[in-house]
């Protein structure tokens, strides 16, 4: 709300670590530094940013996927391990733990490749990157899909990257609004708040959403629709 109304947030950390900043955050002094801002001396300008999903591709603990031969880890999938928020503890469970048994479930695994792909399948001819549908796609999943939502700015988000999924030539421009599609399809049906999900419309819990759900593509365009 503060960067909204043009005040800005930030970040000060003139006193800890101050001096030593360089020592103990070197990648990110060295930002700073680049910037022009020395963060041992000046407060650091900071925006919400999404770290990591609360979701994802949906696996087994073995990391495996729904098609035969495609497993996922990290920050791509949903283990159940992270319910409504994302801890620190988590994603070290799924770096090391998910990674092994992954490792060692197609390390066993004896699965031939298909002599051709399905027609389906078949990648369309890439059509360069639209700059500023790409902006845009970014600026809205900022703006209503952020920290803080509501219902018709959710509407508004999941008509807009359906359009663009549905009309682009762009493969990459494709992917990223198939993903903020599903994103915001998602938090327009949980009619609740829970977690990072923040709903102002629905500032309440509701006991009767307190379990994992999941969702599809088709799902998310039929809710566009």
């Amino acid at each position: 709300a503060e960067i909204a109304a043009g005040h800005g947030a930030f970040l000060d950390a003139t006193s800890a670590p101050g001096a030593r900043f360089a020592d103990k955050f070197p990648t990110v002094y060295a930002s700073c530094m680049a910037a022009g801002l020395d963060p041992a001396r000046q407060p650091i300008p900071v925006a919400p940013s999404a770290h990591y999903h609360m979701g994802g591709i949906a696996v087994d603990d073995r990391g495996r996927t729904s098609l035969q031969g495609l497993w996922a880890g990290g920050e791509v999938s949903s283990t159940g391990a992270h319910g409504a928020n994302r801890l620190a503890s988590n994603s070290l469970l799924e770096a090391v733990v998910y990674a092994a048994r992954i490792a060692e479930d197609i390390a066993g695994s004896r699965i031939a490749a298909p002599a051709s792909l399905p027609a389906a399948l078949v990648v369309p001819r890439n059509g360069a990157m639209p700059t500023l549908a790409e902006k845009n796609l970014r600026a809205m999943m900022t703006s209503h899909v952020g920290v803080v939502r509501d219902g018709d700015g959710l509407a508004q988000a999941v008509r807009s990257f359906a359009a663009i999924e549905r009309d682009t030539g762009n493969i990459a421009l494709r992917n990223m609004a198939t993903s903020a599609l599903l994103v915001a399809a998602s938090a327009w049906t949980r009619q609740e708040s829970r977690g990072a999900h923040d709903r102002i419309d629905y500032p309440a819990e509701k006991p009767s959403l307190a379990h994992r759900t999941m969702t599809t593509l088709t799902a998310a365009r039929q809710i566009a629709a």
